[in-house]
């Protein structure tokens, strides 16, 4: 058992650089606001539940289940129809729309206003949980460590307790912060004070852009198509 837990070890590692930027913005808020440790505490809690959750599942007995939706998937990536497109359409306007919101100044500062006060571990829970639940289906290096975790053929117990490890190294980077945050003490606080500071102010403008532009991609990929029969992004069209 401590060869296989030694083998998922740095896969659970080279698993978690998939979620740390992402969780970053979070946490770097949340540790710059009111009560940081019980909130990050809820973040982290999310992101260990979800993905012990769900790679439990996968080892017993959903493995199939992912393997027949990626074959769909592939499938109609090389031949969508017109459904697809027409979803696009729609995730599309929705980017471009949430992106204008997050523009509006006024709604900002009302958001700048609220935010540390609803701040709480079930809101934190939250985020963290649904990171790893929309990110799950492309973790590749959790496909390596259950195809040695199948190899190795452990008992009923011991999968769970080598899930169980992986997900605690996935979390571990951002654990990480959270322990360095509460060693520095005063001095920490000023610094995620002002990283927060830096992500209230260039956060939502990146975001901004970047929800702007995908989504009117997809709008000109998906009206395109819907208008000539060839979208303007071909890739994986037949």
């Amino acid at each position: 058992m401590t060869e296989l837990l030694i083998v998922i070890a740095p896969i659970a590692l080279i698993d978690s650089m998939s979620v740390t930027p992402l969780g970053l913005v979070p946490l770097m808020s949340i540790l710059g606001g009111p009560r940081p440790y019980s909130t990050a505490l809820g973040l982290l809690v999310g992101l260990f539940v979800s993905y012990l959750g769900m790679g439990l599942a996968f080892l017993f007995g959903l493995s199939g289940v992912f393997q027949r939706l990626n074959v769909w998937l592939a499938h109609r990536w090389h031949h969508p129809e017109p459904v697809d497109f027409a979803f696009e359409l729609l995730l599309g306007l929705v980017l471009v729309f949430f992106g204008l919101k997050i523009f509006d100044k006024r709604q900002a500062r009302i958001r700048n206003r609220k935010g540390p006060d609803h701040a709480s571990f079930t809101a934190a829970f939250g985020v963290g949980f649904m990171m790893n639940v929309v990110g799950f289906p492309g973790a590749v290096p959790f496909f390596a460590a259950a195809d040695q975790i199948f190899r190795a053929d452990p008992p009923l117990a011991g999968v769970v307790l080598a899930m169980t490890f992986y997900a605690l190294v996935f979390i571990a980077p951002l654990s990480c912060i959270v322990v360095l945050r509460a060693l520095m003490g005063p001095r920490g606080q000023i610094l995620m004070e002002r990283i927060k500071g830096f992500f209230d102010t260039w956060g939502r403008r990146t975001l901004f852009i970047l929800l702007l532009a995908l989504g009117l991609l997809m709008v000109v990929d998906a009206g395109l198509y819907l208008v000539r029969g060839v979208p303007l992004l071909p890739i994986g069209f037949p």
